[in-house]
This record gives structure tokens, C-alpha cells and sequence, in this order.
């Protein structure tokens, strides 16, 4: 198994069928790979995709699991599963370019982690916020890269070194922190971030907030 793309969802049923659709577009371009979702929502995003997996012939797995535990703690999970000597990350609301992925495995070639540069027209408002929370990841960490891009890829051996604990959407921040720590080699590829198709996002003001917190915590319990 050479690629494993991991896939955390929460109430994705609206967009699951088209984001599977391209996914197996990518049979044609790589040779091989595993789809592991790791779902943990309360609609009926885990049977369609296990339905449609089997329809399209995409190896892999479907975790389903009760309860909202987080992004991190999704990816945690996903990453136990995970064979490959690669490993992508994304979400499944195709604001993220699939057909991206095998540029960003090729790039693993020469570096250990491509993390994405997300490309998009934001209104004002959330121009001000994301400078505000990247300002602060600087002060706090020391990273000038990109943080809140699900959309990576690293190798296996980053895999096995870095075990970070955020359960949220803070997970991206103390794993590239570390990763810099341990000097792995880090690539930004831009791509064009594109609007969600269907579904609501699941980011807001509480979720922001939590995650402010659990950065602080991070930064304290790294001292």
C-alpha cells in the first residue's frame, strides 16, 4: 500500500457521493491507495460511503464512531489505520482539490511534509480573523506557515515521530510545530480553497474559542 488518505467527517452526506466520485478518479492516476473515513456524524454520511465504496471499488474502511470527538482526535484514529508510506489528509466538503493529491505525494519525494497554501477571496471580516489567529500561532509557536489547512501530506516516518494530543481543529498547529522541532523538511503548495458543496460548516464562534484555549494549552504544556 503506497497512499493513505484519510478522511475525518461530521454530516457530509449532501457532499459524500461527489467527494467519493473523485476520489476514484484517482485510480487512474495512482497506483494504489486505502480510503479511511473516520465519521463521526449523526446523519448518514458512514452507510453512503461504505455504500458507495463497495460501488466504486475503493478499497479502504469506514470508521464510525458515536459521539463528536474532534478533528484531531479523528485523524488520531485514522492514523492507526493507516498502511501507506504516505499519507494525505482532506476533507470531504470539496473545498480541497482532490485531483491535488497526487501532486502533493509526488512532492513527498523530496520533502517530508507538503502542506497546502489555501488560495481563496475571504469577506474582510474573515481576512481580519485569520490574521489575527495566524499573528497570534506566530507569537505563541513560531510558525509563519499555514496552520488551518486540513489539506497535507506527510510520510510515514513523520506518522510514526510526532504524537500530538489537541482533539480539535488546534491538532494543526502542534503537529507542524513539532514537526519543525524535529526538523523535518516542510513544503507550502498553494491551491484554490473553493466554497463548501452542501452541509454547514462546522466552524464557529464556540468552536473558535475552544480552539484558542486548547492552544494556550498546548503552548503551556510544551514549556
Amino acid at each position: 500500500m503506497i497512499v493513505s488518505i484519510i478522511v475525518p467527517t461530521f454530516n457530509e452526506e449532501e457532499s459524500i457521493e461527489r467527494f467519493l466520485e473523485r476520489i476514484k478518479t484517482l485510480k487512474k492516476r495512482m497506483k494504489s491507495f486505502e480510503l479511511i473515513i473516520v465519521d463521526d456524524s449523526l446523519d448518514n454520511t458512514a452507510s453512503i460511503a461504505k455504500s458507495l465504496m463497495r460501488k466504486f471499488r475503493i478499497r479502504g474502511i469506514v470508521l464510525k464512531r458515536i459521539g463528536k470527538r474532534g478533528k484531531g482526535s479523528a485523524i488520531r484514529d485514522g492514523l492507526k489505520l493507516a498502511r501507506g508510506k504516505y499519507i494525505v489528509l482532506i476533507d470531504a466538503d470539496l473545498q480541497y482539490p482532490v485531483e491535488k493529491i497526487p501532486y502533493l505525494v509526488e512532492k513527498l519525494k523530496e520533502y517530508d511534509i507538503v502542506n497546502t497554501k489555501r488560495l481563496r477571496k475571504d469577506p474582510l471580516y474573515r481576512k481580519i480573523l485569520g490574521l489575527g489567529f495566524r499573528f497570534m500561532v506566530f507569537l505563541l509557536f513560531g510558525l509563519t506557515i499555514e496552520t488551518q489547512s486540513t489539506f497535507r501530506a506527510f510520510r510515514r516516518e513523520v506518522k510514526e515521530k510526532i504524537d500530538f494530543i489537541a482533539n480539535s481543529w488546534a491538532w494543526d498547529v502542534e503537529f507542524l510545530y513539532k514537526a519543525k522541532k524535529y526538523g523535518f523538511k516542510i513544503y507550502s503548495y498553494p491551491v484554490v480553497y473553493g466554497e463548501r458543496i452542501g452541509g454547514k460548516s462546522k466552524v464557529s464562534l464556540i468552536t473558535s474559542l475552544k480552539m484558542f484555549f486548547e492552544i494556550l494549552k498546548i503552548r503551556r504544556s510544551l514549556c
